[in-house]
């Protein structure tokens, strides 16, 4: 190894690309435990909470100095080969060249998926497999470094010459300048626009999920890419919004593919041992076969990373509070400010014509008996209405129900299980009697449902988002309307400059689609 001393701009570019790539690689695997399950196998090594904006900033470093080593290096080169021709190629040189393809192949394709220009899933895999990549040439090139030249080889790359260490300040000033600069276009100037268009208020927008008024027709459309659920093709969907307004009340219409129209919310089936849940993952929260399909929206007047900040990865990003079933983490509100969200179920509030009204706070405490903690995720209030699940208490090998069919003729629909048949998975409570073993008289094998309504809606708090879908041809459109001031405490205020986040769940639990940017209300736009 040579004496002598780097450069100070060579040991700032390598130190932040050090700083840059680990931020990155081990933020960016953390992601991507919410679709790729097998790396939780590794999950104690990774960072928990919100690490989107980690990734995100380190993504702003890595590409401010991959800029500044390609000018250096073109220049360098040029100088070097008319003074001293091409070097040979060795060992090290092969592998910071692979190590640079790759850091090209990670800032290409993660740029395209954070733009939304690329909808292809290749884009998505090759930023994972160059993440694993560089994975590898850390050990190739740093750990190979180490065996050969020991710990000498720490101070060479970072130490610099004494007589130059003056301009190493100054270039790691400039670097923050420019860093900061770039997260703050990044943060505040990357948004979605949503376009939302004044109708007046004596218009009538019946919402059926249908969408058939002039009006729709005229406003305009966002869509926007999501990905990273489970069960659709490939794991994405195009999700496509419409919104209008009154002065009063705001409309959105939303439509996304999906092939199936998946209603079986979690089945009961008699077995020679009793009854027992028809499940794949709901035993830790996480059920991806046998639910119904949902979309939900989140919406804040904070339009920060991960959806305003609330997305918490990691089995226990909460300190002092229960870890999460399923390991991919917690939605809550470190500022204290509070997030709408709406949850449309297709089973489960459909009927009603809502979107159960939710939202997410700070942490709320752990309480005795409940089995599942949600953090901050919480439901507004309500006065009366409800729907309950057909046991008494859970058990992922056997359940008692609360209720059976006074007419067993009743569950006739229901016994050839098909998810593309669109049954109302839903059961009247005063069709049913309580349950007692004198009069289980199903057969084995016999199929019922497990939502009961007690009521027809929910009153209050919980019932201020009416909504409707409607499932056709391989794709469903909902139709929402929520007063743009509720003037309750658990909902915001919607006005210009809002943003929201958008999910969609195929026949899945929490593994819902995604999307980074936000989209932000413009509601100065008249029809």
């Amino acid at each position: 190894m040579p004496n002598r001393s780097k450069s100070p701009a060579w040991v700032l570019l390598h130190t932040a690309l050090v700083i840059a790539v680990t931020c990155s690689l081990f933020s960016g695997l953390r992601i991507a435990t919410l679709s790729k399950p097998a790396i939780a196998s590794i999950e104690e090594l990774l960072p928990q909470g919100e690490v989107h904006s980690v990734h995100f900033l380190s993504a702003v470093l890595l590409s401010l100095v991959a800029l500044a080593y390609l000018c250096s290096r073109i220049l360098r080169r040029y100088q070097a080969e008319q003074k001293f021709g091409r070097k040979p190629l060795n060992y090290h040189r092969v592998v910071t060249w692979g190590g640079i393809s790759l850091i090209g192949v990670s800032l290409a394709s993660g740029w395209l998926l954070f733009s939304g220009i690329s909808k292809l899933p290749l884009t998505r895999t090759l930023h994972f497999y160059a993440a694993l990549g560089l994975t590898a040439y850390i050990f190739l090139h740093a750990g190979v470094y180490l065996v050969q030249f020991g710990q000498n080889v720490l101070k060479y790359i970072l130490k610099p010459a004494a007589t130059k260490r003056a301009q190493l300040v100054l270039l790691c000033s400039f670097l923050t300048i420019f860093l900061m600069g770039g997260w703050l276009l990044l943060a505040k100037f990357t948004y979605y626009q949503l376009p939302v268009s004044t109708i007046a208020a004596d218009t009538i927008i019946d919402i059926d999920g249908h969408a058939n008024e002039s009006q729709w027709a005229d406003a305009d459309a966002l869509e926007v890419s999501t990905d990273g659920g489970a069960n659709f093709y490939q794991g994405r969907t195009d999700v496509r919004l419409k919104a209008l307004q009154n002065g009063e009340e705001i409309y959105f219409h939303i439509s996304w593919q999906d092939p199936t129209e998946s209603l079986a919310h979690l089945p009961l089936i008699k077995t020679d041992q009793g009854w027992k849940i028809q499940q794949q993952g709901f035993e830790k929260f996480d059920e991806s076969r046998y639910y119904e399909d949902k979309f939900a929206l989140l919406l804040s007047s904070h339009c920060d990373f991960a959806g305003a900040g609330t997305a918490h990865l990691g089995r226990s990003p909460l300190p002092g509070k229960p870890a999460n079933w399923h390991g991919k983490g917690y939605h809550y509100s470190q500022s204290g400010q509070l997030h709408d969200l709406w949850h449309w179920k297709a089973v489960r509030t459909n009927k009603m014509y809502l979107a159960d009204d939710n939202f997410i706070g700070a942490p709320d405490k752990v309480r005795a008996g409940i089995r599942r903690y949600t953090a901050g995720y919480q439901q507004d209030g309500k006065e009366s209405g409800a729907y309950l699940m057909n046991w008494k208490w859970y058990s992922p090998d056997s359940i008692t129900p609360k209720r059976l069919p006074r007419d067993t003729n009743a569950l006739a629909p229901f016994q050839s299980f098909d998810q593309e048949r669109a049954l109302d998975w839903t059961i009247s409570w005063f069709d049913y009697q309580p349950y007692s073993t004198e009069s289980d008289q199903l057969a084995t094998g016999t199929l019922m449902p497990s939502v009961l309504y007690t009521s027809n809606r929910f009153e209050g708090d919980r019932a201020d988002v009416r909504a409707k879908g409607v499932w056709h041809d391989g794709f469903w459109s909902l139709e929402l309307v929520r007063k743009l001031n509720t003037a309750s405490p658990l909902d915001i205020p919607i006005e210009d400059g809002t943003c929201l986040w958008v999910s969609a769940f195929d026949r899945a639990q929490v593994a819902h689609t995604r999307h980074t940017r936000a989209i932000q209300l413009n509601l100065s736009k008249a029809l």
